[in-house]
C-alpha cells in the first residue's frame, strides 16, 4: 500500500487564478490530455499549477487517481505535490468529481523536462553532458524502484515525464496513469480495457495483453536509458539496436559489437563519453527491453548498477 497522506496546502481557485494572471497564456508551460499547466509564484515559491480540462483525454478518474497517489508519495526524486484546490481534495476522498475547477499545485522544476533537453528543441537549450545523464538515470531508477516498493506501477515512463531542477537533479512526475495493484502478493489482475501510456514506450505484452506490471515499467526505463546514450527518438533507437544485434549472432561477439556500436552512435552533444560507461548503459537498456518480461531485471537491480556508475563519476570529480 502507498504511504500515509503527506501534509499539503489547500488553495482556493481564486488564489490560483490570480497567481496565473487569470490562467493567462503567458504563464502556460505545458498542456496535454489532462488539461493545462501554468507557471506561478505562491508565497515566494515557484510552482506549477495543473488545471484539469474535464473534457480532456485524461479524464476525471485519472485526475483523482493522481490526487490520491501524489498525496501519499514522498521521495526526493518524485515531483512533490504542494497542494490542491478543495474541490480536488473532496473529489479524491469521495471518488467523485465535484463541481468546481480541479487544480493540483506541484513544485516547479526550473530546467524543464528531459525530452526537451535531449532533443534540444530550442537553439538556446544547452546540451546535457554525459555524466549528468548517468546521474539522471540513477535518480529516475531510484524513484521508480521506490514506487514499485509501494506496489505502484507508473505506466507512463518516458523522458517527457522526467523533470530537472536548478541543480540538474531529476524527478519523476505525471503519475495520473499509475496503478496501485496487488501484484506483489501474487494477486491476479484483470487486463486494462485499453492500454494507457505513450505507445512508443509500451512493452510488447502490454500492447497485446493490456497487463501492466513492474516489468512494463522496466521496459520503458530501458528505452529511456538508450535515449540518454544515443539522444534519439525511441523508434530510431529500437531500429539501431536491432541492426547492431544482427551483427552479433554469436554470443562471444556481442560485447565487441556493443562497444563498437556505442563508439559510433553515442550522442556527441553530451561530450566525450567514457565508452565503458556508455556500453554499460546500453547493456542495461537492452536488458530492460528483453521481449520476454520474465528476463528483464527488477528496477531495483538497474538502480543499483546506475547508482554505482554515478558514484564512480562523483569520486572522479565528474559530478558534484
Amino acid at each position: 500500500m502507498a504511504g500515509r497522506f503527506q501534509e499539503q496546502a489547500e488553495y482556493g481557485v481564486a488564489e490560483l487564478y490570480a497567481a496565473t494572471g487569470g490562467f493567462h497564456k503567458l504563464c502556460l508551460i505545458g498542456e496535454g490530455g489532462f488539461g493545462k499547466v501554468y507557471r506561478a509564484m505562491i508565497n515566494y515559491t515557484p510552482v506549477a499549477i495543473k488545471v484539469l480540462d474535464k473534457q480532456g483525454l485524461q479524464g476525471m478518474a485519472e485526475f483523482l487517481n493522481e490526487v490520491r497517489l501524489a498525496r501519499s508519495i514522498q521521495h526526493p526524486h518524485v515531483v512533490r505535490l504542494l497542494g490542491f484546490t478543495g474541490d480536488a481534495a473532496k473529489g479524491a476522498s469521495r471518488g467523485s468529481e465535484g463541481n468546481g475547477t480541479q487544480c493540483l499545485v506541484y513544485e516547479l522544476l526550473t530546467n524543464g523536462n528531459l525530452e526537451d533537453r535531449l532533443l534540444r528543441r530550442t537553439a538556446s537549450t544547452p546540451p546535457l553532458l554525459w555524466p549528468t545523464r548517468v546521474k539522471v538515470a540513477a535518480q529516475i531508477a531510484d524513484a521508480l524502484q521506490y514506487l514499485h516498493s509501494l506496489g505502484i506501477v507508473h505506466r507512463d515512463i518516458k523522458p517527457a515525464n522526467m523533470f530537472l531542477d536548478c541543480n540538474m537533479d531529476a524527478k519523476l512526475g505525471d503519475i495520473g496513469l499509475a496503478s496501485l495493484d496487488g501484484w506483489r502478493a501474487g494477486a491476479s489482475r484483470a487486463a486494462d480495457e485499453n492500454a494507457v501510456g505513450t505507445w512508443a514506450y509500451l512493452a510488447p505484452e502490454y500492447k497485446t495483453e493490456g497487463r501492466s506490471s513492474p516489468s512494463t515499467d522496466a521496459w520503458a526505463l530501458g528505452l529511456c536509458l538508450l535515449q540518454l546514450v544515443l539522444g534519439r527518438d525511441p523508434k530510431d533507437i529500437i531500429r539501431a539496436v536491432q541492426q547492431a544485434l544482427e551483427e552479433c549472432k554469436l554470443p562471444q561477439t556481442r560485447d565487441v559489437v556493443l562497444v563498437a556500436f556505442a563508439a559510433q552512435v553515442v550522442d556527441a552533444s553530451a561530450g566525450a563519453w567514457d565508452m565503458k560507461v556508455a556500453e554499460r548503459m546500453l547493456k542495461l537498456g537492452l536488458w530492460c527491453c528483453m521481449h520476454d518480461a520474465r528476463q528483464r531485471p527488477a528496477v531495483a537491480t538497474v538502480h543499483q548498477e546506475l547508482a554505482r556508475l554515478a558514484g564512480t563519476l562523483q569520486s572522479q570529480g565528474l559530478l558534484e
